[in-house]
């Protein structure tokens, strides 16, 4: 396997190696201050021997080196290094704004070094911080200073002020006997710049996204805990100071519930991680990284959206005579119960036959090229990340094709159901022991499926227009004999006295011109009369 591009090293400390942890880090400047140097005197040898040999002493009484990571490697070995260096929980608080001080400071000048190189003075001041062995370098900027690479659980942007904050939250974890865990998170420069987030020209650090991943991977730790950690607050660093951007982080539980177990005699509270658990921090932070959630998103939509287009795109091909014959191909080589009709039942050679067919139903889909696209592009990005595995089980794009839930596994068992389905319509929907493939010739099968089906189709649209025709031709008589009760259809109703009245009526309108005034007034009772006949008429 190559080399990964993110390696994850981890490691913890329980209340009951504070003490001696405290001369573990004296210990460990010590020998790096006299390493550091180019010659040594006789004394110096004499005493850098001595300090290794306490060093291995103190390894292992207490363990301190407890470290879990995927591999042994030239950078695995420098984060253990960088982790050894200080611990949270041996500094007072005078020293712990000193610390933070110290990892502004010395990242800034090796980031100058880097850059435009350093005067004497501050060459001086560099050597002087990495040679200290008790002793850390302090700085005194002001207090609205923000820590360029800091930053934690509740905060972004950490500014000088806020250290006496920080401290009591990680002091108040140490009072409580919380374990601390640590870890460094290193990464290979070249792969920060083919990903945008290291720039190879400016040398800019996008430490938002390395922020956002760092976030993402405490959360996976925080949930997968058991019992989830309980009030976590972490701190992180990011580091140039090396040949490899790196990020410490420090975590503690201001209220823990982790169990007590008895270790040689010892009880502290039980601060191992499962690998799983350390993997999946890995993977986490890698894939917020890489932003490869999104893109887990657009394949799983650009996946639904291919299973949509095999149906639409068999039923306009299934029509083609060339596409017939592959057909008819495939359905003579499968099983012969439909109950195995199914993509991972079949043998190598029927797979490979129903592959063939899904590339000639999406030869010209984009969906399907975009994601076979995307799913090398991460494959690339998982090879960047974890190396190059030899077990093809391992191969993502591989897995994402062809593996048993890969898309052409997904599209074969979509052309599988549709090919179910014409064989059980054909075979009239009823559950013979022979399907219909069995019933015609193999070389006509998929047209006299069809030919069956449309057949059927034809005579159940025929019964529904009958059943329909019939159901119109009820309603209209339904509807009739539902009309003759309503009142306003009913023909007018006139009494034989009423007709009487206005002929008499109507004799006396002709001699109303010549009438007098007793005509006159018997005139209008006669139109009061017609009046109220006209308003029982309505």
């Amino acid at each position: 396997m190559g080399r990964p591009a993110i390696i994850l090293t981890s490691k913890f400390s329980v209340p009951s190696s504070r003490k001696a942890f405290g001369r573990y880090v004296g210990y460990i400047a010590r020998k790096e201050a006299l390493e550091e140097k180019e010659f040594l005197t006789a004394e110096e040898k004499d005493e850098l021997s001595r300090v290794k040999k306490q060093v291995r002493k103190l390894n292992q009484e207490n363990n301190f080196t407890r470290v879990k990571s995927e591999e042994h490697s030239e950078r695995e070995a420098a984060a253990e290094k960088l982790m050894e260096k200080r611990n949270f929980f041996d500094l007072n608080d005078k020293e712990f704004d000193k610390y933070l001080g110290y990892m502004v400071r010395i990242d800034a000048l090796n980031q100058k070094k880097n850059e435009t190189g350093l005067n004497t003075k501050e060459q001086t001041e560099l050597e002087r911080i990495g040679q200290a062995a008790s002793k850390l370098s302090e700085i005194h900027p002001t207090k609205e200073k923000v820590l360029d690479g800091v930053f934690s659980s509740d905060k972004d942007i950490v500014q000088l002020k806020d250290l006496d904050y920080i401290r009591e939250q990680l002091n108040e974890g140490q009072e409580n006997n919380s374990v601390l865990w640590q870890d460094v998170v290193s990464f290979d420069n070249s792969f920060l710049k083919k990903k945008g987030i290291l720039s190879s020209t400016t040398g800019i650090l996008n430490e938002e996204e390395l922020q956002k991943a760092t976030k993402k991977m405490q959360s996976i730790f925080q949930k997968e805990m058991d019992p989830p950690l309980n009030e976590m607050y972490w701190v992180a660093s990011i580091h140039r100071n090396t040949d490899n951007v790196h990020i410490h982080i420090a975590t503690v539980e201001k209220d823990p519930r982790r169990k007590i177990i008895n270790r040689e005699g010892i009880s502290q509270p039980k601060g191992r991680r499962p690998q799983k658990i350390i993997d999946h921090m890995k993977s986490g932070f890698a894939n917020e990284l890489i932003g490869s959630s999104e893109m887990t998103k657009e394949l799983s939509q650009r996946r639904q959206a291919i299973r949509e287009a095999i149906q639409v795109n068999l039923t306009s091909q299934v029509e083609q005579p060339t596409f017939q014959a592959e057909i008819n191909q495939f359905v003579r080589a499968l099983p012969e119960s439909r109950r195995e009709w199914f993509y991972n039942k079949l043998d190598k050679n029927q797979k490979k036959m129903s592959d063939h067919l899904v590339d000639e139903l999406l030869k010209y889909n984009s969906d399907f090229q975009k994601y076979k696209d995307l799913v090398w592009k991460m494959q690339d990005d998982r090879q960047d990340l974890y190396g190059k595995s030899k077990r093809e089980n391992k191969n993502y794009a591989i897995n994402q094709l062809y593996g048993k839930e890969g898309i052409y596994a997904r599209n074969g068992n979509a052309l599988l159901a549709d090919l179910r389905k014409i064989d059980k319509q054909a075979n009239h929907n009823q559950r013979h022991r022979i399907n219909f493939k069995d019933k015609v010739d193999p070389n006509e099968y998929i047209q006299s499926a069809l030919k069956e089906i449309r057949k059927d189709t034809t005579i159940q649209n025929n019964k529904i227009k009958s059943n329909d025709d019939y159901t119109l031709h009820s309603h209209i008589i339904k509807r009739r004999k539902n009309l003759k009760g309503h009142i306003y259809l009913k023909k007018p109703f006139i009494s034989q006295s009423q007709i009487r009245k206005i002929k008499s009526n109507q004799e006396k309108v002709f001699e109303k011109t010549n009438a007098d005034i007793e005509t006159k007034k018997n005139l209008r009772e006669f139109e009061k009369l017609q009046n109220e006949v006209e308003r029982e008429l309505e």
